[in-house]
């Protein structure tokens, strides 16, 4: 409490009784123009089972001073039988603030009924004047029955999850939506899986030998880019298919698993054989575990990059071992982890209460025994190496002694194949594979780390154990099935229950990769040659395909960045590569992407520049709540908080005719980049 002394009760007073004067004088007087009140729908459209409430602003261009204003509901939706409300007949904008804010909350009924209407009209009072717009005076809300099909903020969520985000509205619409969510709408979220599931697989290799016989640059980056933007033919002559981001997008996060990179001398001109590898992680996407691990296993670029091709058994004569570096991460990396865990994800403890390590220094030198033996394949042209085939196995190089391997699988000696076709040795290699498959952590290790890659960087124990019964068991009996995995991760409970927007500690960090391809999608941005060469992006994000700069990937699954965050036991794993250079340039990057080009800086021609087509959203220029609910669906899946909204829209509002020449060009651009920056678009909850 302020105490005051006599004399300044006194001079309170007098400037009180001022005030009262000065207000009774006001009477009959007009009302200042700053108590202009006017309404702006933030999100107008309602489902009964999704709990995105309607938001209704009322709004001045002043800030001074308490206004209670007056309003009217009406429609055909009831309520306190279809909605709630948070204020019925007045409500105030309180002094300071230019705005304030009316919700509607969705009531579940077990009634079908066409949509119903709602409908906020604002009514005169005293210390304030309305609008002459006769659409800020009255406006208008959706409200649809639950349905066993998603909405479109639903939809839109979980293309932000399984896919890379919304795309392009087709200006023909007379609605905001994108297509690809209204695909989700109409199938379903099984429904859409399933149909994904079945699509052809849209390998990279084919663009990049393409490429490299015509001399193309960056090929395995633009190669990744067509395919993550769905370019239905790669290069000409190529052959036209559907695009299938479900699967690209399953590749991704396994090679932010199995991790190669052209950060080591090996591989960084050996564009063809990395895009092989990649190609067969889309291959193994929807496969089974088992075979996917074999084939990483069996990879030359994977053999270059963790160093067993060309390991040898030891010599004790000349004093050499085998190279222990792939035996090590097949393990900590690829498989089972450092501790053993239970189904939940959890550690399993002994009984000092200490976390058990799977394996230890002994069990590496047995498995880099294993790992003898492989060397390139045959290669069809002379002097070259084969980076494209599985390694092959001399048995004559490879250690066919008896090894003993973990949870007392062992693996007896062998005897030389004659003549030699590495029999011997492949058989090692298969049963170490079945050893680590059959490992009881090797599930919730895998399982959790792509629950991170798709869903949430903290899922529960029981989410993880969940999944982690998929693997075990597909339902027919099928150990590893990772297209049973992918199901279970994107249809679980947890994943597509909207009451997990209200968990704080639900949700990931979009890494800057998902983040600019659902920026470049959702504008249908485009070269006039068709081809997508962004490269270099590495420089703003850290981050760039193919190009991890450990086999840790560009960030750990385990990451917490200390804090907050840490300090509750929550991870965080993009946040690694989230500094004070990667967060201005990122912003930058896309400030000037939006009006410059996504890759204005990448190509020689004007005819190779990506730009967003914003058509449609300039159409939406001399409505800015309406196009910032079209940007809130498409990149922010709808959760776009009303403060944001607010501070956007007004920021946007202030470009006029009178001060831009392109006023609805830098409107919309504005718009964008204000978005992009915003904490709602780095973040998938």
């Amino acid at each position: 409490m302020i105490h005051l002394s006599p004399y300044h009760r006194l001079l309170t007073g007098a400037v009180m009784s001022l005030l009262l004067s000065s207000a009774l004088h006001l009477q009959g007087q007009a009302v200042d123009p700053a108590q202009v009140v006017s309404a702006v729908v933030l999100n107008g459209y309602m489902r009964e089972d999704w709990p995105a409430q309607g938001v209704v602003g009322f709004r001045r261009p002043g800030h001074t001073g308490d206004v209670t204003v007056n309003f009217a509901l009406s429609g055909t939706a009831k309520i306190n039988l279809d909605y709630t409300v948070s204020a019925t007949a007045t409500l105030t904008i309180p002094d300071g603030e230019t705005e304030t804010w009316l919700r509607f909350t969705p009531q579940t009924d077990a009634i079908t009924e066409p949509v119903e209407s709602l409908v906020v009209t604002l009514e005169t009072g005293t210390g304030y004047t309305l609008t002459k717009v006769a659409a800020q005076k009255a406006v208008s809300l959706t409200l649809a029955n639950a349905s066993t099909k998603p909405g479109p903020h639903a939809s839109a969520r979980f293309l932000l999850q399984a896919a890379f985000g919304p795309d392009s509205d087709s200006t023909a619409d007379a609605d905001i939506i994108p297509q690809n969510v209204q695909q989700v709408m109409a199938q379903g979220f099984e429904g859409w899986i399933n149909d994904q599931v079945m699509r052809p697989i849209g390998y990279q290799k084919p663009y990049i030998d393409w490429a490299i016989r015509n001399k193309k640059p960056e090929t395995k980056v633009t190669s990744w880019w067509n395919r993550a933007m769905g370019v239905p033919a790669l290069y000409p002559g190529g052959k036209a298919q559907a695009p299938d981001p479900l699967r690209q997008r399953m590749a991704f996060a396994l090679s932010e698993i199995f991790v190669i990179s052209d950060q080591v001398d090996g591989l960084v001109n050996e564009d063809s054989g990395m895009a092989g590898y990649y190609d067969m992680l889309l291959t193994r996407s929807f496969g089974n575990f088992r075979d996917l691990l074999y084939d990483v296993a069996m990879h030359p670029c994977m053999g270059v990059y963790l160093s067993h091709l060309g390991n040898r058994k030891a010599d004790p004569k000349a004093g050499t071992f085998p190279d222990e570096n792939f035996a090590r991460e097949v393990m900590q990396l690829f498989s089972i982890g450092l501790w053993e865990l239970n189904y939940d994800g959890t550690r399993k403890l002994d009984i000092e209460g200490e976390p058990i390590p799977t394996y230890n220094i002994a069990t590496i030198t047995e498995f880099a025994r294993v790992f003898t033996g492989l060397d390139f394949a045959p290669s069809i042209v002379r002097d070259t190496q084969n980076f494209v085939s599985p390694m092959r196995m001399y048995d004559e190089l490879h250690d066919c002694n008896a090894k003993t391997l973990l949870n007392h699988v062992t693996l007896p000696a062998r005897t030389e194949s004659e003549p030699d076709k590495g029999t011997a040795g492949l058989q090692d290699v298969r049963d170490t594979i079945d050893c680590l498959f059959n490992h009881p952590s090797c599930p919730p290790f895998i399982c959790k780390q792509l629950i991170q890659r798709f869903i949430t960087s903290n899922p529960s124990p029981a989410y993880v154990e969940r999944v982690t019964a998929k693997f075990i068991n597909n339902g027919a009996g099928v150990r590893g099935d990772l297209k049973a995995v992918l199901k279970a991760i994107l249809l679980d409970p947890e994943a597509r229950s909207p009451a997990m927007l209200a968990d704080s500690t639900f949700g990931k960090v979009r890494e800057p990769y998902l983040r600019t391809v659902n920026l470049v999608r959702a504008f249908n941005s485009k070269a006039v040659t068709g081809t997508y060469i962004i490269n270099y992006l590495s420089y703003n994000f850290l981050q760039q395909p193919y190009s991890a700069p450990s086999v840790f990937n560009f960030f750990k699954p385990g990451y917490s960045p200390p804090g907050a965050l840490s300090d509750a036991g929550l991870v965080a794993p993009e946040l690694q590569i989230a500094n004070a250079l990667t967060v201005l340039a990122s912003a930058n990057y896309y400030y000037y992407s939006i009006s410059d080009g996504f890759n204005q800086d990448s190509v020689p021609t004007e005819s190779g520049v990506v730009r967003p087509q914003l058509g449609g959203e300039r159409a939406l220029a001399d409505n800015v709540p309406a196009l910032m609910r079209r940007l809130d669906l498409v990149l922010t899946g709808g959760t776009l908080s009303a403060q944001q909204h607010q501070i956007i829209r007004e920021a946007v509002e202030a470009i006029t005719r009178d001060n831009s020449d392109s006023y609805k060009d830098d409107r919309v651009q504005m718009a964008i980049y204000l978005i992009s920056a915003a904490p709602e678009f780095s973040m998938i909850r």
